[in-house]
């Protein structure tokens, strides 16, 4: 009996015929795209890439809620205890960096030197995370064309992405494939860059209360001090001698903004 209502068939031919269109656009720019159907399948795929790399000793993250979904964060540090894991903008219990320490939710409760330096160490963290072996991190958009689109407020995701980490593994939900550039700053900005501040204000008391975005629902191109809309990148490939750095995994669900 036909249900008219189970289109699991109907998605996985779509995803798969997108994902094989994506992954000649990007093999002629010198980035291996590889489909996973599952985050069981993203955990192989990492397993085997470190194996196959003896040399990675030191593993460091962007933040992300494709992540977060996946529990990479976690399951890393479980998998690659012997290895150097560094999380430079891991959370505490109450939604601040966990290098502050433990603060009040929804608020800030430290002496302004005392803050101070823990920023400092922050930043440093953010700095020295840019030199590990294995950068693992999550993109805006890809389009089907083959390029991989990301905007930053303090950057470090962006910078990793281009130099700095000796690998980057970029992992996209199903949902951040658009049909070219101008549809994947649409989806960006109105829909990725607000619901981000959104989670930020929400979750980690971040000042983005009075964005244009959150308050109605669409990017205006503003220029507000606490946008965090600065750093534009669009990977267009790598060249050849970097075809084995970047590597985009596209997953076969709806994860990340």
């Amino acid at each position: 009996m036909v249900d008219e209502l189970d289109f699991k068939k109907e998605e996985s031919h779509f995803f798969e015929k997108r994902g094989e269109l994506i992954k000649r656009n990007f093999a002629k720019r010198n980035v291996e795209v590889s489909l996973m159907n599952d985050t069981e399948s993203v955990y192989k795929f990492i397993d085997s890439f470190i194996q196959d790399r003896p040399y990675i000793k030191h593993i460091s993250f962007s933040d992300g809620v494709t992540l977060y979904q996946l529990d990479l964060y976690k399951w890393i540090k479980r998998k690659y205890s012997n290895l150097l894991v560094t999380e430079p903008l891991e959370r505490g219990e109450t939604g601040h960096y966990k290098v502050f320490g433990e603060q009040p939710e929804g608020r800030m409760n430290l002496p302004y030197e005392e803050w101070k330096e823990k920023q400092d160490l922050w930043y440093e963290n953010l700095r020295k995370s840019l030199l590990c072996d294995l950068f693992i991190i999550s993109a805006n958009a890809i389009t089907l064309q083959g390029e991989i689109i990301s905007i930053d407020g303090t950057g470090n995701r962006v910078a990793g992405m281009i130099f700095g980490p000796k690998h980057v593994l970029c992992i996209v939900g199903k949902n951040k494939i658009s049909t070219n550039i101008e549809t994947a700053f649409d989806r960006i900005n109105n829909y990725a860059a607000p619901m981000t501040y959104i989670r930020h204000l929400n979750k980690h008391a971040a000042s983005f209360q009075n964005l244009p975005c959150v308050n109605n629902g669409k990017c205006y191109s503003c220029n507000d001090e606490s946008s965090a809309c600065r750093d534009i990148v669009i990977i267009r490939g790598q060249i050849k001698m970097h075809k084995d750095r970047l590597h985009l995994l596209v997953v076969n669900k709806n994860i990340g903004f």
